[in-house]
């Protein structure tokens, strides 16, 4: 396939453009946006898209603001074909094919675009027409070469097919995957035995522990059985032994009881000698009470007098502060008296300046907001803006275009008057020897007096002409009914109507935020008010006939005053401050002196209480007796202990620790011996339980059968592996074989990308191809690098290296173009150096078509041809 031409009309940024490909390497240069992506686009556009086609890629190629069809020529030859394919879209769409060669033939609509793609089918190899096209932005990607058919055969030339073997291959992988899934794991039976496997021997396993289980069952009952026995003869025993502790213990008994008697009474007497020592203690403590108190009161008496007389002298002077602090409070108030009627007569005096200054500016306010409401009227009773104007004129420029052209299109009338006759065209006369030309766009009369009356009719214009011009005065009526305007000069008026109100609102606007700054506007009139209101109470205060004061000496008094009161209130703080010194002597001295009395009073009841309990005391015993009776309360508590300590030795005699020992074992033993001889009895009977439980199952049977199984899955599993092993053997010799048939087959492809590739990258660079044809790795210097690791740079040239190679190889007949839209973006100078060599190599036998904005990277390509588009 080649591509001789394509030109492109109202498509995208390009108005009229056709562009002449060579056979070789044409290199398409331009600034950005000219368009030369819009050519790549548009012929991959030809061959996907139907010129009735409405999607949102089509749409895009019509030019912005502009309402006309996109079209697209492109002359190709492919296989024994030359032809012409032409498509308009959007605005009146229609496909045209004009074939040429072999036999002529034209053909339109549907069916055209049809015949073409079948055109394609039958000559060319479609998956390599897509993959020879880079678009821009996808340089990095490889291309999909593994369903190229072009290419098969081309590499099916020099190579041995892989798909030779694919028939025995399958036969072999059909009974690879009876024992394996695709991934290598076990199915079917293997797969079904190695699964059961484990649980045949876990249920022997289990058979054979309860077989042992039962075993153990059988000599631990035995064991028991044993123990039963022995614990009996014991627990006889211990009984025995138990009657005759008890015996000693009720004779030890008595010997205590008697201990516990004699410790009663020891206690007993002790705690009436405790008793009489504490009466004695209580009489000796409430006389040392009785002279304390005594002594209490006669010094809580002579305080008492010291602070009363203090009391006095306070109360003194905190009556002198007192006095002084009133004399000053009423210097305060005839200050702040004067300090108000100063105050004042100020704010009276700036209340009517203030009066004066509000009434200007709330005039000005208010006349421009009379303006702004004036303005704000006019803007909305007139809808017809600047912009509305410019949009009408358009539509009024686009009636005129359309009727110009439509005139353009008509028959035309060219009149010179020869004579002295009148002559009229149209009823417009015609001057004397000049010439006057008139468009036929309708019925026209020419009338020659007193000769002849002709009517000239109009033939049949362009249809799309004359919709052109209804549909251009369609919009324009429609614009101007919208507008409320018969015309675009009332238009226009209208609209320098409006901007006028514009302006006055804006500067009116601007006026009143000037005037009133940062104040509310609502809040300036009652500020008026209030003004107005202290300016009226201050001319009803002053007198007739007198002349108010300026605000300076206003001010001077106001702060004479001030100054008047700060002095006062200076003065009236220090008194205040000596009062309040004053007060606080007053008032501890007068609680010192509470105080003292209180506790005067308080020690005098209390001496007077203690001397009348010690003399109620010592009238029911006296002081002589409470020390008799400490002496008697000793002798007996003496006589007492020395009866325990006697009961004590007879009780200690007899060893009663030893024998609650032994009686607390004798006990501990029985217990225990009971206890062990229930545990035993139990133990035999539940393992009597078990045996007979086990023993009923048949668990002996059961473990031969499992044993049997197990032997049996183990034999047949065994079977299984090693058909299994042979067939994995022989499907890994027989993709060996494949993969070596691919490596044979894939040759001239790697070869022929690292004959190219050397250009670049040197003389030591090796490639890795996969089945599918990819790059999988690079290897350079002894280092292998996988595709995907690599840089941009190299990713993009390996892969356009890919596709060269491609077109190198398929045949010339059966080839197709290689179209590089601003490719090599990622290649420094050196490499885009040896790129212009590699192009300007597969130039010579295949068509290379670069799309770029920069032409000097592409300069040195021998035998390229230039095509500008700036």
């Amino acid at each position: 396939m080649r591509l001789h031409s394509i030109t492109l009309v109202d498509y995208r940024g390009i108005t009229d453009a056709t562009v002449d490909f060579g056979s070789g390497v044409t290199i398409v240069e331009g600034p950005n946006e000219i368009g030369k992506s819009s050519i790549h686009q548009a012929i991959t556009q030809l061959r996907t898209d139907k010129a009735g086609s409405r999607k949102a890629s089509v749409k895009d190629t019509q030019p912005v603001g502009s309402d006309v069809g996109p079209q697209v020529e492109l002359h190709l030859s492919t296989g024994e074909y030359e032809v012409r394919y032409r498509k308009r879209w959007l605005r009146q769409p229609f496909t045209e094919l004009n074939i040429l060669k072999p036999v002529p033939e034209q053909i339109s609509g549907d069916e055209a675009h049809e015949r073409f793609l079948s055109i394609l089918d039958d000559t060319i190899d479609v998956d390599l027409l897509d993959a020879l096209d880079v678009a821009q932005g996808r340089s990095l990607a490889q291309a999909p070469l593994a369903e190229i058919k072009a290419l098969h055969g081309a590499l099916n030339e020099s190579g041995e097919e892989p798909a030779d073997h694919d028939a025995f291959l399958d036969r072999v992988e059909t009974e690879y995957l009876k024992y394996f899934t695709a991934k290598g794991k076990p199915t079917g039976e293997l797969r079904k035995l190695a699964e059961e496997l484990p649980a045949a021997e876990e249920r022997f396993g289990e058979l054979d522990e309860r077989s042992r289980e039962l075993d153990a069952f059988v000599d631990r009952h035995a064991r028991a059985t044993e123990r039963l026995e022995s614990v009996r003869a014991q627990l006889s025993s211990a009984v025995t032994e138990l009657d005759e502790v008890e015996e000693a213990a009720k004779a030890v008994s008595g010997l205590r009881t008697e201990l516990d008697r004699a410790v009663e009474l020891a206690e007993s007497a002790g705690r009436e000698q405790q008793r009489a020592e504490e009466a004695r203690d209580r009489r000796l403590a409430l006389v040392s009470e009785a002279t304390a108190a005594e002594e209490t009161v006669q010094a809580a008496e002579e305080a008492l007098d010291k602070l009363v007389a203090s009391q006095r002298e306070r109360d003194a002077d905190f009556s002198a502060a007192k006095k002084a602090l009133e004399a000053k409070q009423t210097e305060l108030d005839r200050a702040r008296a004067d300090a108000k009627s100063a105050s004042a007569a100020l704010a009276q005096a700036r209340a009517r300046r203030e009066v004066s200054e509000l009434r200007k500016r709330l005039t000005n306010i208010r006349e421009q907001e009379r303006r702004a409401v004036e303005a704000q009227a006019t803007i909305e009773s007139i809808t017809v803006s600047a912009e509305d104007v410019e949009g009408l004129s358009d539509l009024v420029t686009e009636v005129r275009i359309a009727e110009n052209a439509r005139t353009a299109a008509a028959a035309q009338i060219v009149a010179r008057r020869l004579g002295d006759t009148e002559v009229s065209v149209d009823g417009t006369a015609l001057p004397d020897d000049t010439a006057e030309e008139f468009a036929v766009v309708k019925d026209m009369r020419v009338h020659i007096d007193s000769v002849v009356d002709i009517t000239v009719r109009p033939g049949q214009s362009p249809a799309e002409l004359d919709r052109a011009v209804e549909s251009a005065q369609a919009d324009l009526d429609a614009e101007l009914e919208r507008l409320g305007v018969e015309s675009l000069d009332q238009a226009r008026h209208r609209a320098e109507e409006r901007a006028s109100a514009e302006a006055v609102l804006a500067e009116a606007n601007s006026t009143l935020r000037v005037l009133i700054g940062s104040d509310d506007r609502a809040e300036l009139d009652t500020a008026l008010s209030r003004a107005e209101h202290l300016a009226g109470e201050s001319a009803e205060s002053s007198e007739p006939g007198t002349e108010p004061a300026g605000i300076d000496e206003l001010e001077t008094a106001v702060e004479s005053t001030a100054a008047a009161v700060d002095a006062a209130q200076e003065a009236v703080d220090t008194a205040r401050e000596a009062l309040e010194r004053s007060r606080t002597n007053r008032d501890e001295a007068r609680v010192a002196a509470v105080r003292a009395q209180t506790t005067h009073e308080q020690a005098t009841t209390t001496a007077q209480n203690l001397n009348a309990r010690l003399a109620a005391d010592r009238e029911s015993n006296s002081d002589e007796s409470l020390d008799e009776r400490v002496t008697e309360a000793k002798a007996q508590a003496q006589e007492r202990e020395e009866a325990v300590a006697s009961a004590r030795a007879r009780y200690q005699a007899s060893d009663p620790e030893t024998l609650e020992m032994r009686l607390q074992n004798a006990r501990g033993l029985l217990e225990s011996k009971q206890k062990q001889q229930e545990s035993d009895r139990q133990e035999v009977d539940r393992l009597a339980a078990l045996i007979d439980d086990r023993a009923g199952e048949g668990i002996y049977d059961k473990l031969k059968d499992a044993e049997e199984t197990l032997e049996s899955l183990r034999s047949r599993l065994t079977r299984l592996r090693r058909q299994a092993d042979a067939i994995g053997l022989l499907r890994e010799t027989v993709l060996a074989h494949k993969e070596e048939a691919q490596r044979k087959y894939v040759a001239p492809f790697k070869e022929q990308i690292e004959r190219l590739g050397r250009v670049i990258f040197g003389q030591d660079l090796s490639v890795e191809i996969s089945e599918d044809l990819e790059i999988v790795s690079r290897t350079l210097n002894g280092r292998t690098v996988a595709f995907d690791s690599l840089s941009g740079g190299t990713k993009e040239q390996l892969a356009l290296i890919g596709r060269l190679a491609v077109a190198t190889l398929v045949d010339e007949s059966s080839g197709a173009p290689v179209i590089l839209d601003d490719a090599f973006g990622f290649a420094d100078e050196k490499r885009l150096a040896a790129l212009n060599v590699i192009l300007g190599n597969v130039g010579r036998n295949a068509q290379v078509i670069l799309l770029t904005c920069q032409p000097g990277r592409f300069g040195a390509i021998g035998g390229a041809e230039t095509v500008s588009l700036a």
